[in-house]
């Protein structure tokens, strides 16, 4: 007879999911976002799901051929991901468990910072506990048969379940990311590091990953804000760069700087609110199967006229509710340290080579991208066409976009916070009786009044003295 873990598992693949494992009470012990009684109250143990992303659509994505078979690919990957774990905590349910499934993406904790938000369960941590894989370089969730390409997605439940062995701290790090590290490579504009660890602390051992420069590194290419590589070789699939950027990476602790370069590009778009708020519906809530992920054609089955892909894609967002992106309907533009990791270095190579020698690609007057494969012609390009947005279209956009975050995500949770300082005195304690001091992950304390002041009032320049010159 099998057990109730086995059952679970068994249930999860027949439902579609192609990795499945589950941890328990004794694995729960770890960063605030590892917490599964955030979701349900009494919950103890999660059960934990991945499914692959199209291999061939991320070829198209990376060679600059097309972005429109990924950006399907992420649409029908995410309601999958969300109806398997929808199915499994109905399934633990009818066994007389209490069970609630978390959405793949987009579900926060409120913030002060509302740009520097805390998933409300992390289903990277989770699946990293419940023995689907180790942390990589880039943080994510590198798996031994698919590498980091995948969607996850998360069920708590009450049920005290027996946790799948799971893989060694630095399984990944010393086995696969030490002689890669083309995620590095790959990350427009490089958030995190690749000579350089952090470190978590979850159930007493301490798992590394790249340390992190600054998180607006990578929310400004993820929501097509800044395109161009900080080597000047590629652009990701983004209309927009900005111009302070462009010469490379600039300093990483001038976050009010940064922070304000990429809102003021955000801001000129006239559409950036309308974008993101059709992505976090698409991962976040679950919609009848047959409009969404039954509706839209696998990669397979993808016409070949690229107007007729977006038209699907426009008719999708249509059915959502959301109306205006018919002009640029692909959202997704970049998540490439994500999508270069394949399940070998051979494979990872082969991404990364596709990419670094794709070129360039440019939007024209009608937001179509153009492919150009010197930096000078897209530079061109960039001036020739320059974004035309009325002022009204963009007071709207700020609106909305206030209206989301104010709304979604801005606000203060004192006990998750105070969770986190307990975490936070916990990891800094071991990275220290491990020789590592300093060298803790952590994001920055939200209710530090330094943190605080340099996002919101602008840094001091200092005056140059002038030379002293004698008569």
């Amino acid at each position: 007879m099998l057990s109730l873990e086995e059952n679970i598992k068994d249930f999860a693949k027949k439902a579609g999911a192609a990795l499945a494992g589950v941890a328990g009470p004794d694995r729960m012990d770890g960063p605030a976002s590892l917490d599964p009684d955030y979701i349900m109250r009494g919950a103890k143990s999660i059960v934990s799901v991945a499914i692959p992303l199209d291999v061939n659509a991320i070829y198209d994505f990376f060679g600059k051929i097309s972005p429109a078979p990924h950006n399907i690919d992420q649409a029908i990957k995410n309601q999958r991901a969300h109806r398997i774990a929808r199915e499994i905590a109905d399934y633990l349910i009818s066994l007389g468990y209490k069970a609630k499934s978390v959405p793949p993406n987009n579900t926060y904790r409120r913030s002060i910072d509302p740009f520097m938000v805390r998933p409300t369960f992390s289903h990277r941590f989770g699946a990293l506990v419940a023995g689907l894989g180790g942390f990589g370089l880039s943080g994510n969730l590198v798996t031994k048969e698919y590498g980091a390409c995948i969607v996850l997605a998360t069920v708590v439940t009450n049920a005290k379940l027996k946790s799948d062995p799971a893989q060694p701290a630095r399984f990944v790090m010393d086995n696969r990311c030490k002689t890669c590290k083309l995620c590095d490579k790959s990350c427009t504009m490089g958030m995190f590091r690749d000579d350089d660890e952090e470190y978590l602390l979850i159930n007493g051992e301490l798992h590394a990953r790249g340390k992190r420069d600054n998180l607006d590194f990578c929310n400004a290419p993820c929501f097509g804000l800044h395109a161009l590589s900080r080597d000047k070789k590629w652009t990701n699939w983004g209309q927009h760069w900005i111009k302070e950027w462009m010469d490379g990476q600039p300093d990483p602790n001038k976050r009010q700087d940064i922070r304000a370069a990429y809102m003021q590009v955000g801001g000129r778009t006239g559409d950036s609110t309308l974008r993101f708020d059709v992505i976090r519906h698409v991962a976040r809530n679950l919609y009848p199967r047959e409009k969404i992920e039954d509706f839209l054609p696998d990669y397979q089955h993808l016409p070949e006229s690229e107007q007729e892909r977006q038209r699907i894609m426009v008719q999708t967002y249509e059915y959502m509710g959301f109306k205006g992106l018919d002009k640029d309907p692909n959202l997704i533009t970049c998540s490439q340290c994500m999508m270069v990791c394949g399940w070998d270095f051979e494979e990872t190579q082969k991404r990364y080579d596709m990419l670094n020698s794709s070129g360039y690609v440019v939007p024209d007057p009608n937001w179509k991208m153009i492919h150009v494969d010197t930096y000078e012609e897209a530079v061109a390009l960039k001036e020739k066409y320059k974004r035309r947005v009325h002022p009204a279209e963009m007071m709207k956009d700020a609106q909305a976009s206030g209206k989301l975050w104010f709304k979604d995500y801005f606000g203060y949770e004192p006990v998750g916070e105070f969770k986190d300082l307990v975490y936070r005195i916990k990891v800094k304690s071991a990275c220290a009786k491990a020789g590592l001091r300093g060298k803790e992950a952590l994001a920055p304390l939200l209710l530090n009044p330094a943190y605080l002041s340099s996002m919101i009032f602008p840094q001091k320049k200092k005056r140059k003295k002038k030379p002293v010159t004698m008569s």
